[in-house]
């Protein structure tokens, strides 16, 4: 398929691109991944604007209060810890919901014990007939089959580095304990959304490339990219959000590791005009959905000639066809 097939103007994304205040050989990355990312899903883009409300299962509580997060995400979510967990499920599917996000603060050895719950949970999902994700952080085998009664789609953290694991999460853990993780989850039949996270240690790249590759391994039905967000009263508050041209780097490696597979945009990641700036980097990058995506997003995708699909009431990390993709 040529640009002029599909509706893009291509030499409008070069000279965006061309614009950019980042190297040549990240501009030359970025129209390289653009172009294949065109090839494969032509002119559509989806945003999501609704993703799946979070319900943690442990409410603020977390064995491990990573550097990064220190509880501070848990305190935004709906709380579905000591029995609560039914009814606010429940309620979602009542406000129309068609699916919800299960997470929580992690254990020690790095999981997230929603498989703890799976007796009840798969009763909630057959009352409720919602789609359910979870957050799983490292698990076992066990551990997998279990989640796999009822999981519809499990949102793994990749780390890439022994270092960041041990620096920034405090686990003892390493690499080979979330390869482990991707493979359990298949190996259970359970479809996978890796996510990778640009900028995890304290804003600079480490391991994100170790961890594309080692996602490679499990044909994933989506690729996520998470940007790392400096939080306030966490011992990373004082980081800065990572490098443009570092984010534009994941992307596009991302994006040429995966050429067919569905490639998004995370909600996590920073606000203000570093989100606006960073929307306009990852569509030219080669991402072919956004989570909650800025209205500099809205004004890029119509001045190059992308179609843009609106997803309501769904998160970004399912596979969804549409038409016009191959």
């Amino acid at each position: 398929m040529t640009a002029s097939d599909s509706g893009v103007y291509l030499d409008r994304v070069t000279e965006k691109i061309k614009g950019m205040d980042i190297s040549d050989a990240a501009k030359k990355e970025m129209l390289r991944s653009f172009k294949i990312r065109l090839d494969s899903f032509s002119n559509n883009i989806l945003f999501f604007n609704e993703p799946f409300t979070p319900v943690s299962v442990t409410g603020t509580d977390c064995e491990l209060n990573c550097k990064h997060c220190e509880k501070h995400y848990l305190e935004h979510m709906l709380d579905g810890s000591g029995g609560k967990l039914r009814a606010a499920v429940v309620n979602l599917a009542k406000r129309g919901r068609s699916g919800v996000l299960l997470s929580g603060g992690s254990k020690l050895d790095g999981s997230v014990p929603t498989y703890e719950l799976s007796d009840e949970i798969r009763q909630i999902k057959d009352d409720t007939h919602l789609k359910m994700s979870a957050h799983t952080g490292i698990i076992n085998q066990e551990q997998a089959l279990s989640l796999s009664t009822w999981l519809d789609m499990a949102l793994v953290d990749c780390i890439g580095s022994d270092a960041v694991i041990s620096g920034i999460l405090g686990l003892p853990n390493t690499v080979s304990d979330y390869e482990n993780t991707l493979r359990f989850l298949t190996d259970a039949g359970i479809p996978i959304a890796p996510h990778i996270i640009a900028g995890l240690n304290n804003g600079a790249l480490d391991c994100e490339f170790r961890a594309i590759e080692m996602v490679k391994k499990y044909d994933p039905d989506v690729v996520v990219i998470v940007v790392f967000i400096p939080t306030k009263n966490t011992a990373c508050a004082s980081a800065l959000p990572p490098a443009l041209e570092d984010v534009v780097s994941v992307i596009a490696k991302a994006r040429q590791e995966f050429p067919q597979t569905p490639l998004s945009l995370s909600c996590v990641r920073p606000g203000g005009r570093y989100r606006s700036r960073l929307d306009e980097c990852a569509i030219l990058s080669g991402i072919d959905r956004i989570a909650v995506p800025s209205r500099s997003a809205y004004q890029l995708c119509a001045e190059i000639g992308l179609d843009i699909h609106e997803v309501d009431n769904m998160c970004c990390s399912y596979p969804l066809q549409i038409k016009g993709q191959k």
